[in-house]
């Protein structure tokens, strides 16, 4: 067995042993002991939610006394007495009121977003819908986000990623574009963690981009024998 096979192989095993919906469940948990961006009370959003896996991971980290509001295109089975499940599309006009009135007062602490397109096989044309999809997560941020929280997306590597990570940094004091060993090594997929939100979202600029500091992908391996992993476009 290949070495990428053998670590799929493993959490997907860990998954089924731990009671997670799926193996994607060890990106968040690998995300958050790095980072510590959920903690127990806090609100949390995850756009992107089928089929439950970060869900389960939120629900734990926030507690019975915290919140996490779940929404997908596809209806989501239910997680537990703190997640709310909404179904719709973040494109909406109405979807930020559809947020907010299941948030109740305020915003989220953070926002995850675990999106992938529907996968067409067409590189080029798959990179910059999944890009797109992130964009419209940021420009909803200043309506659901707390001055002060944190983001998680999921982003494929490619010529349009630069302008989302700068982008982000306008928002975000410290944005890192990480990698957690769960996400198998083969894969595109990173993720852009952002800290201490700034309230503000800055308008997207459609010129050429400035040249700017490679930013670093870093890879978060915690497994003894196993390596970062994931370059299908399968979103988990």
């Amino acid at each position: 067995m290949r070495l990428d096979e053998a670590k799929r192989d493993h959490y997907r095993k860990r998954a089924k042993e731990e009671g997670y919906r799926s193996r994607a469940a060890f990106k968040l948990i690998q995300i958050n002991q790095k980072y510590r961006l959920i903690n127990p009370r806090d609100r949390v959003i995850d756009i992107g939610s089928a089929p439950g896996g970060w869900l389960e991971v939120a629900s734990e980290q926030v507690g019975p006394d915290g919140l996490v509001i779940g929404v997908d295109l596809v209806q989501v089975k239910p997680v537990g007495k703190n997640v709310k499940i909404l179904t719709g599309d973040i494109s909406s006009a109405d979807f930020p009121d559809k947020l907010h009135y299941a948030l109740g007062k305020g915003n989220a602490d953070c926002v995850l977003a675990d999106l992938s397109p529907k996968i067409s096989g067409i590189w080029e044309m798959d990179h910059f819908r999944q890009i797109e999809l992130c964009h419209k997560v940021l420009d909803l941020l200043p309506s659901i986000l707390v001055r002060g929280g944190s983001s998680v997306m999921k982003a494929f590597q490619g010529a349009e990623l630069d302008l989302l990570v700068k982008r982000l940094k306008k928002s975000f004091p410290r944005v890192e574009v990480s990698k957690p060993n769960a996400s198998r090594s083969e894969s595109s997929e990173v993720y852009l963690v952002s800290m201490d939100f700034s309230g503000k979202v800055e308008p997207r600029q459609l010129g050429a981009l400035e040249e700017e500091r490679p930013y670093e992908v870093r890879s978060d391996s915690v497994e003894s024998g196993l390596s970062s992993d994931r370059l299908t476009l399968a979103p988990s």
